[in-house]
């Protein structure tokens, strides 16, 4: 699969507080955000996650030489080199504005967030778009430890558990406790979802079945008019929950 074809994550590295607004819409918008601290580890991490973008908040503590050495390492790695990087910054101060935008050239622009969270998000918005952070995906998804998410759902009548692997907001990946298999069409009547303590109810059909020889996995995709916005944000959420304690687990170990 083409490089940045199923998206490309975007992080925040020492994001200042009122980033948690516009984080949290840029989720909405389908965005696969994260906030992480510790520029060594998240460079460590984009060694592996080389199609990613970061937008380095330089309000912070560090010390501006350290940011101008920082992004010139990205810029020259040979597995980096292909990263995104914008700068974020509560002063709009045209001499760090030239250094960064004519001098090291990076792609991804100098924001200044002062000119309120509305007005950043759509700034960060076209941005987005404009470097093809979506990539042809129209979903961001997150893989489900084991145990941490269950489903509930009637089917012809009888109460059927599942665990999910895998959540978007068009559907979920579920494997039936009772290694039932059930063909695509079938359709799920009150799917209950519990993750993270959350519920949700909605309804939807099993569109595919992956043939392991022993308890497959149904792809089942939410019927749309079993979905308000409430659900959708509740899922979103979840969804953003989720990849960040990975990533946050990431960040930790590496």
């Amino acid at each position: 699969m083409e490089t940045g074809a199923l998206g490309k994550k975007v992080f925040f590295l020492n994001p200042m507080p009122v980033l948690s607004e516009i984080v949290e819409e840029l989720a909405r918008r389908e965005f696969e955000v994260y906030l992480a601290r510790g520029h060594d580890r998240l460079a460590r991490v984009l060694q592996k996650e080389t199609d990613s973008i970061v937008f380095i908040n330089v309000d912070d503590r560090t010390e501006e030489a350290v940011w101008d050495q920082y992004v010139r390492d990205l810029a020259a790695g040979e597995a980096t080199k292909d990263v995104g990087i914008g700068v974020l910054s509560m002063n709009e101060d045209r001499d760090l504005m030239q250094k960064y935008l004519m001098d090291l050239q990076v792609r991804c622009g100098f924001i200044v967030v002062k000119i309120g969270a509305a007005k950043t998000t759509e700034i960060l918005t076209k941005t987005l778009e404009a470097n093809e952070a979506r990539g042809r995906r129209k979903f961001v998804r997150a893989v489900c430890q084991p145990g941490s998410a269950q489903a509930i759902v009637d089917i012809d009548g009888k109460e059927w558990r599942a665990e999910l692997s895998d959540l978007s907001c068009a559907g979920v990946a579920m494997r039936f406790k009772e290694n039932a298999s059930f063909r695509p069409g079938t359709v799920l009547k009150k799917l209950q979802l519990s993750v993270k303590g959350t519920n949700i109810l909605t309804d939807g059909f099993v569109a595919a079945k992956r043939d392991e020889a022993e308890n497959p996995t149904h792809i089942v995709m939410f019927a749309p008019n079993s979905l308000d916005d409430v659900k959708r944000d509740k899922i979103r959420g979840l969804i953003s929950k989720i990849n960040q304690a990975s990533m946050d687990c990431l960040l930790d170990s590496i």
